[in-house]
This record gives structure tokens, sequence and C-alpha cells, in this order.
């Protein structure tokens, strides 16, 4: 596995799926900001320790790239480019249990309402405006 310094506390928010996602997305993204977290939306650098995939369970096509995606970042993972991969979204809320016994690399899965569970498991407070 190679090594490499990543910065403490920078997130990489994957979005796929809907609109809704991307509102998701942004309010999770601000919150993180909030807490002093630098944040990229969608990045191409592999500089961040963190990943967090915003999926989609419900369009076929879409399933199928959050399926693909997760698994190219926990190669990544594997690899040792990222530390900690999250999932969260429609297609953890809906298959949970197929996605830990599947793919169980992932540190952890999160439905679509997990907002206040994704930042504990961060270590971040919610903020209000």
């Amino acid at each position: 596995m190679k090594t490499k310094t990543l910065k403490k506390n920078k997130v990489n928010v994957v979005t796929l799926g809907c609109s809704k996602n991307i509102v998701d997305s942004e309010v999770l993204m601000g919150q993180l900001k909030a807490n002093n977290f630098n944040v990229e939306h969608e990045s191409e650098d592999d500089n961040h320790n963190i990943v967090i995939i915003n999926t989609c369970g419900f369009v076929e096509n879409a399933k199928q790239e959050s399926i693909d995606t997760i698994l190219r970042y926990v190669e990544a993972k594997k690899e040792g480019s990222i530390e900690k991969l999250y999932v969260t979204g429609c297609l953890s809320e809906r298959y949970k249990a197929d996605l830990e016994k599947e793919i169980p690399d992932v540190d952890a899965y999160f439905g679509t309402r997990d907002l206040p569970k994704i930042l504990k498991t961060l270590k971040a407070d919610y903020k209000r405006n």
C-alpha cells in the first residue's frame, strides 16, 4: 500500500442522481465548511483524505453508476489514496444491508436523513445559520 500525505479534513463530495441529491450535497458541504473542513464537490484531484458519495437508488443507470463509483473509491482506499469512504443517499437508504455485505470496505453507509449522523461520524457539529 502506498503512503502519501493527505490534507487533514479535506473532503470530496461526489453527487450522483437527481437534483434533490445536489441540494442534499450542498447542505452537507455547507455544514462541513462551517466546521472548518476543506470541501470540494466532485473534484478530479486525488488529494482528499475523505470521500462522501451521495448515491441514487431509483433509476437503474444511476444505481449502476453509484455502485461503480463506490467500487472505484474502494480501490482508491485500498491503494492508500484516501483514508475514509462514506456513502449516503437513496441507494444506501434502500439497500444498506446488501451494500454492507457486498462492499464492506466502505467505512459507513448513511440514509437520506442521516446528516446529523454523518456530521457526528466526522466529529463535526450541526451549525445553525
